[in-house]
């Protein structure tokens, strides 16, 4: 059911006196709304103009059509992307304040920041209004060109996952590698005695997951990867030695 009552607008889409007048800025966030609890599944011209209360042919005088809905959803989004880098920072902590970022708007917008990888379209206007800190921080680091791009899909995509297993896991309960432990233990140690003896090796605090420290973690290990993969290349326009 809509939020917005059917008899709230006539079938033009004017407004009633004292009722919100239909714009761009109010449809956008009307579609924010809509696939931040249902998914973009649910995101629809018809759809649209039940929530605001119009006829859904209004909505194309300010937006042509579905696909500049999504167009404009990305930017509305991804322009609200804020990064607090430190002052004087290298490029590791550079990379590492982008990601936390990215991490917290993914985790604000996933049904719409975990749909649009699959549109060409709506992924390049994501990158051209947030990834260019991301670039410049690892040409900094002195990758060449390929491997900037590399290093950068693999930041954005150790994100993506890392938020796909975050918004998955119950909040009520927390995975405890202690239950896998207790299983190992009960049936399979002597087919798996790698993962047996790692297992058995982790602290209590150790077997609880923390999302938190996992992703600062995975992050870590990243850059780590990353910084490896620098060393002995020659930086941007520079021949190599």
């Amino acid at each position: 059911m809509g939020r917005a009552k059917g008899g709230e607008h006539n079938r033009g889409g004017r407004p009633r006196a004292g009722q919100e007048a239909l714009s761009r800025d109010r449809i956008l966030d009307a579609a924010l709304q809509l696939v931040d609890e249902e998914g973009m599944g649910a995101l629809s011209m018809r759809r649209l103009g039940a929530e605001l209360g119009v006829n859904p042919m209004s909505i194309y005088h300010h937006v042509p059509g579905k696909d500049a809905v999504i167009s404009g959803l990305v930017e509305l989004v991804f322009s609200g992307m804020q990064v607090h880098y430190p002052d004087g920072s290298h490029w590791q902590a550079r990379v590492h304040a982008w990601a936390e970022a990215y991490r917290d708007l993914v985790r604000s917008h996933p049904n719409l920041v975990l749909e649009i990888v699959s549109s060409a379209a709506a992924v390049t206007e994501a990158v051209l209004l947030v990834n260019e800190p991301l670039y410049r921080a690892l040409d900094e680091a002195g990758l060449p060109p390929a491997k900037v791009v590399q290093a950068a899909d693999s930041v954005v995509d150790f994100v993506h996952g890392f938020a796909l297993a975050e918004g998955a896991q119950p909040p009520e309960r927390p995975f405890d590698r202690r239950e896998l432990l207790e299983r190992l233990e009960a049936e399979a140690a002597d087919k798996l005695p790698a993962t047996s003896r790692v297992f058995r090796a982790l602290t209590r605090e150790e077997s609880r997951y923390d999302f938190d420290r996992g992703f600062e973690a995975g992050l870590g290990i990243l850059l780590k990867g990353i910084e490896a993969s620098a060393v002995g290349t020659s930086h941007v326009g520079e021949d190599p030695l």
